[in-house]
């Protein structure tokens, strides 16, 4: 079990504050744009760095006071840290050789790993001779090796190719949880972190915007940032909330949207108060959105969109609608059954279902083109 109680630290115009929970032989993805902390408390988790102030318990001991070759933590950094003049042998079995393991353990832990990892043929090669995803993998086994209790992977699979790197996430995972090893995974990539962890922790700005298991981040954001930059839906302006407490109906550029709240935000002496745009919005989860024959009287959750775009994607097809007043046009896109077909232009029905659709606090939204 790991634990971050109350971690500070501060540089010139930057500050990080951040407390999380990672149970044993779990995966946690740090999910946030570049510049929102990752790496960085990441480095102070493994003793790379100093905070100001906090305490990192890891099977109840504080790991303050030890350096970082005594912390029981293997890290895998983005460019790998391979010891070039070693083999890939002697790579991976440096871990066991600093522990003072006798020579015969250290090459059945070796041959076991490279095993393993699909690496055995490259044992006698050099780190320069081999492709990104083997040099990863000899990385993953190198730290393996030394048996950690936690492993951290700062943006390991970054500079690889998309395919390779869809590949390599899941065995990264499933080798991690073969071992029982708990780990911290840091990227930006917002599918890596789904497909590989446990539970997710999205960074923002230096602190720990939200967390939760990959279905709750994504089914039910905690604002309207983290609804942003998970993709969870278009994020919908809200000009008034009314309703009975519990059961909200939000007014939008689209119509009228009943929702729920994921956490109580608004209910002001056993009402809801009205609010201006910024105060807050809703999400819509297009991928629980139901196509129907377009809407003549449009009701509460039912909208009248037009089609903008359209592509044939293999396994779906890729409908991209817009719907809302001239001044505030909302874009939703929908993943169809391929059959599906709609012209551009054609105007369509879409039915979102009340539980499908979130009240959330406002909040800027993210760059995404810093992430």
């Amino acid at each position: 079990m790991l634990k971050v109680e109350s971690l500070r630290k501060s540089w010139p115009g930057f500050e990080l504050s951040a407390d999380l929970a990672l149970g044993d032989s779990e995966i946690g993805a740090i999910l946030g744009p570049s510049g929102s902390g990752k790496s960085s408390l990441l480095r102070i988790i493994a003793g790379l760095e100093r905070p100001d102030s906090g305490r990192i318990v890891m099977d109840g001991a504080d790991l303050a006071p030890l350096p970082p070759e005594r912390r029981g933590i293997g890290m895998v950094f983005q460019d790998y840290a391979l010891f070039p003049a070693k083999t890939v042998a002697g790579n991976i079995s440096y871990g066991p050789a600093v522990a003072g393991l006798p020579k015969a353990e250290r090459n059945r832990i070796t041959r076991v790993l490279a095993a393993e990892f699909g690496i055995d043929r490259l044992l006698d090669r050099y780190p320069s001779s081999l492709s990104g995803g083997e040099r990863q993998r000899v990385a993953l086994a190198r730290t393996l090796a030394a048996r950690p209790s936690l492993v951290l992977l700062d943006e390991p699979l970054s500079s690889l190719d998309e395919g390779l790197r869809k590949r390599l996430r899941v065995e990264i995972a499933d080798r991690l949880r073969a071992a029982g090893t708990s780990a911290l995974h840091v990227t930006h990539d917002v599918e890596e972190a789904l497909a590989i962890a446990d539970r997710v922790f999205i960074m923002r700005e230096g602190r720990i915007e939200s967390s939760g298991t990959p279905e709750e981040i994504y089914a039910e954001p905690r604002s309207a940032w983290a609804a942003s930059f998970m993709g969870s839906g278009p994020v919908i302006p809200v000009d008034s909330i009314e309703g009975a407490p519990g059961s909200p109906r939000a007014r939008c550029s689209i119509g009228a949207i009943s929702c729920r709240e994921v956490e109580p935000t608004y209910v002001s002496n056993g009402r809801y108060s009205v609010f201006f745009q910024s105060d807050a919005a809703t999400i819509i989860h297009p991928d629980f959105a139901n196509f129907v024959s377009t809407v003549k009287d449009e009701t509460v959750n039912r909208f009248t969109c037009e089609v903008v775009s359209t592509f044939f994607a293999g396994r779906f097809r890729r409908v991209v609608l817009t719907c809302g007043s001239l001044e505030q046009r909302i874009r939703i896109e929908l993943d169809q059954p391929p059959s599906v077909r709609p012209a551009v232009g054609e105007l369509v029905g879409l039915e979102v279902p009340v539980s499908r659709c979130i009240l959330l606090p406002g909040c800027p939204m993210p760059d995404m083109s810093e992430a």
